[in-house]
């Protein structure tokens, strides 16, 4: 039902005046918010009541009851029609009928005013009984005309503004999100918006001026009736959240005293609660992992001067309580190595950067160490900086690498051991054989006497490779070569076998100003080793090209032939020990070449194609 605007034309307070006083006229005013009367002496005397101010359903007991059946109507019309005045006539107790005149004030008050008529009324049952349906339908729309007043006085009091003003404080009123109602001192609801009667499903136009505990049972809202008398009894709002069970839904309530009573807000909730649920269900499942997991998650400042969170297997793995870890983050750094301090905390700072990892030692009791893996990355979160991460202990996984390490070891050395007895043994046996030969026929020793220093020569290559390979890298010392000087001398050297073959040797070096840090003798050997193994890939008139580039933070060299080349088999067992694919080769070559290029910290790569040859290339830091 929508109530029209009341006329714009204001009553002035003189005329209301004239109404009680001045007119000698029977005469009241009905304050639609209270709901009281107010009657000057002639409506005292007219209607013969002893008290001047009552209730509005005490004055209108004045009247038959047809009469007050009529007024309820007129009234009912006059409110929500926009009607300035009207009239009615009515009977009253003694059967005395008077003309009943109602003017509409803008201050929210209604004027009656009576006036005498000659004669009775007809009131015959046709024309004046109404029917019981009919008579509650009066009734509720005047409680709903009421109702409706009640409500645009509450909007006056946001101001006297203009017409426009109050629709749009109504409209806001109507509106708003959550639900709003009004409870007079008398416990009854004098208003409700529309978002009232959706959370609650209850009909308030039809329930304006009832008793709350007649609209919500109080064994069913007993909770929110407590809350109501307090916030009525104290003069406090009173904040509190309850459950519509008819509908439901979890609120949170407001009840704000006022002068005319409280006003209810209620604010549906139902998605938070739900959410909070999920949300209290995830965490049980997070503590549930992180409750009975070995490793460590956590969660830090960007600063890592501040932890927010540390799970339980913290005090295991770095035997510091947690309260410990949360008061001062700092002191983990007391448990770690120290040798490891430095690199840890410049980990700790990519972390905030960057997803990072690093290993590092804890020092526990009896000086036994533990070996910690720690991952971390940066997150944004609500527009904050966070760093997560997790803590592992890989003590195990370390002691199982260093007993695999062990076991590659122990197998290689006894695959060498194997090779060294075999290739050692083919000289020796050659070398006795012959001396037992020299020793039936003295005259026939001059004749093996080469063949025998021969295999002498070849089981002192052996030792040496392996006592190469057995050098330690600590014995490097560092100086300052020339890497073009370094590579002609080399060439030199082999010149002699080259030729032999007519294998011609190629030198490409762009200019080179500055000098390179390195061991002479073991460059030396990188190269003695390549260009040999090189010159025996070739057949005759091959060719053996060797290159070095120098760039700002490395040395290149590179050595290629156009020798048969490898298969991608054969390539990839290049470095095992033993294997080469020369017919007096051990192979063994290879691995001191490769064992020298990982002590001077570079890297060697082979490129090779069955029919195009191969190409060698070992990169060396400067």
């Amino acid at each position: 039902m929508v109530i029209r605007e009341r006329y714009s034309d204001q009553v002035h307070s003189g005329e209301i005046l004239d109404v009680l006083s001045l007119n000698g006229t029977p005469a009241c005013l009905l304050d639609l918010r209270l709901q009281t009367v107010t009657l000057n002496q002639q409506m005292q005397g007219t209607l013969q009541l002893e008290e001047s101010d009552m209730s509005f359903s005490q004055w209108i007991h004045s009247f038959g009851h047809t009469g007050q059946q009529r007024l309820q109507q007129v009234l009912h019309s006059l409110l929500t029609d926009g009607l300035r005045e009207s009239s009615v006539q009515l009977t009253d107790a003694n059967k005395h009928k008077y003309q009943c005149k109602m003017v509409h004030l803008t201050n929210g008050q209604i004027a009656f005013s009576l006036k005498s008529i000659k004669g009775m009324l007809d009131d015959g049952p046709a024309s004046m009984t109404l029917s019981s349906n009919k008579q509650k339908e009066a009734t509720f729309s005047l409680n709903q005309s009421v109702g409706y007043q009640h409500h645009r006085n509450m909007i006056q009091t946001f101001g006297s503004e203009s017409s426009p003003m109050k629709k749009r404080m109504m409209h806001l009123v109507d509106k708003f999100p959550h639900g709003l109602a009004l409870i007079n001192h008398n416990w009854e609801v004098t208003y409700a918006n529309p978002k009232m009667e959706e959370m609650t499903e209850i009909p308030f136009l039809q329930n304006y001026f009832k008793k709350l505990w007649d609209i919500f049972p109080i064994r069913e809202h007993y909770y929110f009736f407590q809350q109501y008398l307090r916030a009525m009894e104290t003069q406090e709002t009173v904040e509190f959240e309850g459950y519509l069970e008819k509908t439901n839904t979890d609120v949170q309530v407001t009840v704000h005293p006022t002068e005319m009573g409280i006003t209810v807000f209620l604010q549906d909730i139902t998605e938070y609660k739900n959410q909070l649920k999920a949300l209290r269900a995830s965490e049980e499942r997070f503590a549930l992992l992180a409750n009975n997991i070995k490793d460590v998650f956590w969660i830090s400042r960007p600063d890592f001067k501040e932890l927010h969170y540390v799970s339980p297997a913290f005090k295991e793995m770095f035997g510091v309580p947690r309260r410990e870890a949360f008061l001062d983050p700092n002191s983990l750094m007391e448990k770690v190595h120290e040798a490891d301090r430095a690199s840890l905390r410049t980990a700790l700072d990519e972390m905030a950067k960057k997803e990072s990892e690093i290993e590092y030692r804890l020092t526990g009791p009896n000086e036994k160490t533990k070996w910690i893996r720690t991952k971390g990355f940066p997150v944004e979160y609500y527009g904050n900086s966070y760093v997560l991460g997790i803590h592992e202990d890989v003590t195990g996984y370390k002691e199982m690498l260093e007993l695999k390490e062990k076991s590659q070891q122990l197998s290689t050395i006894t695959q060498m051991s194997a090779g060294i007895a075999h290739e050692i043994k083919n000289p020796l046996t050659a070398i006795k054989g012959f001396l037992q030969i020299g020793a039936a026929n003295p005259e026939l020793r001059d004749n093996y006497q080469e063949i025998i220093l021969d295999e002498v020569n070849r089981i002192e290559a052996i030792v040496q490779d392996f006592m190469m390979l057995s050098k330690p890298k600590s014995s490097i010392q560092l100086e300052q070569v020339d890497p073009e000087q370094l590579v002609s001398y080399v060439l030199r050297l082999l010149e002699p076998e080259a030729n032999e073959k007519q294998i011609y040797l190629l030198f490409d070096c762009d200019p080179i100003q500055d000098k390179f840090e390195t061991e002479p003798k073991r460059l030396n050997q990188i190269l003695i080793n390549l260009v040999k193994n090189a010159i025996d890939a070739v057949d005759l008139g091959g060719e053996v090209r060797v290159s070095i580039q120098m760039a700002s933070s490395h040395l290149t060299l590179s050595v290629r032939d156009n020798g048969p080349g490898l298969t991608p088999q054969e390539l990839a067992k290049i470095g095992e020990p033993f294997f080469t694919t020369k017919e007096k080769g051990t192979g063994l070559g290879v691995m001191v070449t490769k064992k020298i290029v990982s002590d001077l910290n570079g890297e060697i790569s082979y490129e090779s194609q069955k029919g195009s040859g191969t190409k060698v290339t070992v990169k060396l830091p400067k």
